[in-house]
């Protein structure tokens, strides 16, 4: 990692958010990782690092390979439930949180959520359309809220991937706003066969550093939803040329590049699995990761039930030593039919809105980020560190 990287944040980012960025994410973000070690090593009652919350269905584009299915009217977290779960997070030494959609920035009280809780620190996944200057200046004032803002390739795959025209433009556009209001800005990149190419490639990052981005979130596409183009889905030989970019590159570039994959040594891992993140579903399922949606209990209207559903139904504890015991990788890409039986013999709750039994039992396997040897260890000293004491990702897609 260059020092250039760490001059130009300071010197972008206001002091607000610099000062919830050191403190509320990575000091009390770290901590959080090490009351997790804790309770899990002296068998203390289970909870997570890190929450993601899907806070809303509601989207405005129609994204291939989505696995949120809009309804209407949209399902949603109420405010009170999502005080709920900063609260009880917050007893465990949680507070960072990733905020999803469909599109989080069209949820109605998003802002009063955000100014609730300045103790806590939140990941904005947002594709970006609702993310003028006067959202950005808001968030920036808050301080607590890092935009990750989705491209999906250069113009053309974008428009294609994403459904719509202009998507690249209006990312772009959400950058600039982002970047201008003084906000810690990232750039996240579901990579598949088609934008491969184009987006794990030195003159893309290049290109994001010109426009200000601070960091980008490669993510490996996962086919699912009602429209998977699986045809789309990473090979392992790119999973392996993803895993070579990114470890070479972080010695070298001038932006922080994030995974949720790998661990120091290169060993592949699952945020589900190892219990450092699950997922909240925006109609209160708690599950284990956001595309494998099946859940043994749903929050109620305060949240008031979120640790008894993550400690008493057996349904999560088993399915993380299942996933465990199966691959370090991602299950539902590499054995999706027997995670469907798991599932059912456990008699997990379908909290997708489909058919999400039938979508499982219809994908063919694919490869995941369990690499065979030999492996890639972390080059840069930086992030071998980081990974080892901190996190080996943020988890959202992992």
């Amino acid at each position: 990692m260059k020092a250039t990287l760490l001059w130009r944040i300071f010197k972008s980012c206001t002091w607000r958010v610099l000062w919830q960025l050191i403190f509320n994410f990575a000091w009390k973000g770290a901590a959080a990782v090490r009351h997790f070690e804790r309770r899990q090593k002296k068998n203390r009652p289970f909870f997570p690092a890190f929450l993601m919350l899907s806070i809303t269905n509601h989207c405005n584009l129609r994204c291939r390979g989505c696995w949120v299915e809009q309804t209407h009217p949209s399902q949603q977290l109420s405010l009170d439930q999502l005080h709920g779960i900063v609260a009880t997070a917050q007893k465990y030494g949680s507070s960072f949180f990733g905020i999803l959609g469909g599109e989080p920035l069209l949820y109605p009280e998003l802002f009063s959520f955000l100014e609730a809780h300045q103790k806590a620190y939140f990941q904005l996944f947002t594709n970006g359309f609702a993310l003028d200057r006067a959202c950005a200046e808001h968030l920036a004032r808050l301080g607590n809220i890092t935009p990750l803002i989705s491209i999906e390739g250069m113009e053309e795959e974008s428009c294609r991937r994403r459904g719509k025209s202009e998507v690249f433009s209006r990312a772009l556009s959400a950058v600039e706003e982002a970047v201008r209001a003084g906000l810690f800005v990232g750039v996240s990149a579901s990579i598949t066969k088609n934008n491969f190419t184009d987006l794990v490639s030195e003159e893309y990052l290049d290109f994001l550093i010109s426009k200000g981005v601070h960091y980008i979130w490669y993510y490996i596409y996962r086919p699912v939803g009602r429209n998977p183009e699986p045809a789309n889905a990473l090979s392992g030989e790119q999973i392996r040329a993803l895993r070579e970019f990114v470890v070479e590159q972080r010695c070298k570039a001038g932006i922080l590049i994030i995974d949720a994959y790998w661990d120091h040594q290169g060993r592949a891992l699952c945020p589900g699995a190892t219990g450092l993140s699950h997922h909240i579903s925006p109609g209160g399922a708690v599950e284990f990761c956001p595309p494998i949606q099946f859940a043994s209990g749903v929050l109620g209207p305060k949240a008031e039930n979120l640790e008894e559903i993550l400690q008493q139904p057996p349904l999560l504890k088993e399915l993380r030593s299942f996933v465990a015991d199966k691959t370090r990788g991602c299950i539902l890409l590499e054995d999706p039919q027997n995670l469907a039986e798991f599932l059912r013999q456990h008699q997990a709750r379908d909290s997708s809105n489909r058919d999400a039994y039938a979508e499982l039992m219809a994908m063919s396997p694919l490869p995941g980020h369990d690499l065979a040897e030999p492996l890639l260890p972390e080059k840069s000293w930086v992030y071998r560190f980081a990974k080892k004491y901190y996190f080996f990702g943020f988890g959202a897609y992992g």
